[in-house]
């Protein structure tokens, strides 16, 4: 069993899907989108990060290298789990805002199907649970060969490293795409100073939630402003 690890994902957003799935749309609509927008899936994604030892798990956006430095891409959300005291220290993004959310690993309630498929080399189990801030489903792909509860975006609780997500039917796919096991001297890329004003998670996804139900009464997409 691996006790450490550097994970490459990549994601990569169809929002032709999720813009067509908006409740107020007609069938006109949604019918105009599949015309105008076709296969709008970013063909290249964004990698991001996912960094493990015995200790805990980082997950970030990659840096990347530009002028002969590293910069950060436009995701500045940071997830931080501690496994000694299962606790979270994540930095988060929302509607233009950054904050520091601490607090203990949030719960899913998780439902393993009988179901396995192959990522990254590694034969992965079939696992769903709701998202009750988005009001979707999300199919996660995990294995019980690497032996951490974590995975993208701040998800866990599986017996298991997550692989892939897959969040509403294809609305948005993150997938394993490098297993580096056991690098040796590994620390976790934790940011010397996390940035945002502090809160709970229980305030940061009420706000969401509150943005998505009046974008949605207002008949406006409201991803194109909060992280899916």
């Amino acid at each position: 069993m691996a006790q450490a690890g550097v994970i490459t994902y990549n994601k990569k957003y169809s929002w032709a899907n999720i813009a067509k799935k908006m409740p107020y749309l007609s069938q006109e609509e949604k019918d105009r989108i599949t015309l105008s927008w076709g296969n709008d899936d970013d063909n290249e994604g964004e990698d991001y990060i996912l960094t493990y030892n015995a200790k805990g798990s980082v997950y970030k956006a990659k840096e990347r290298d530009e002028n002969f430095g590293y910069s950060w891409g436009e995701d500045e959300d940071v997830f931080i789990r501690d496994f000694e005291t299962k606790t979270t220290n994540d930095q988060r993004e929302l509607l233009g805002k950054l904050y520091a959310l601490q607090g203990t690993f949030p719960k899913y309630k998780w439902k393993i199907l009988n179901e396995l498929k192959e990522v990254a080399g590694y034969v992965c189990m079939k696992a769903e649970t709701k998202d009750t801030v988005n009001n979707i489903m999300i199919t996660a792909w995990f294995t019980d060969k690497l032996s951490v509860m974590s995975g993208p975006e701040g998800m866990g609780g599986l017996p298991g490293l997550i692989l892939a997500l897959d969040y509403n039917v294809d609305d948005i796919q993150i997938v394993a795409t490098k297993v580096d096991l056991n690098p040796q001297n590994l620390s976790l890329p934790i940011p010397k100073k996390l940035k945002g004003k502090k809160s709970t998670y229980e305030e940061f996804n009420a706000k969401k939630k509150k943005h998505i139900e009046q974008s949605i009464a207002g008949r406006r997409n409201p991803y194109w402003d909060v992280r899916y």
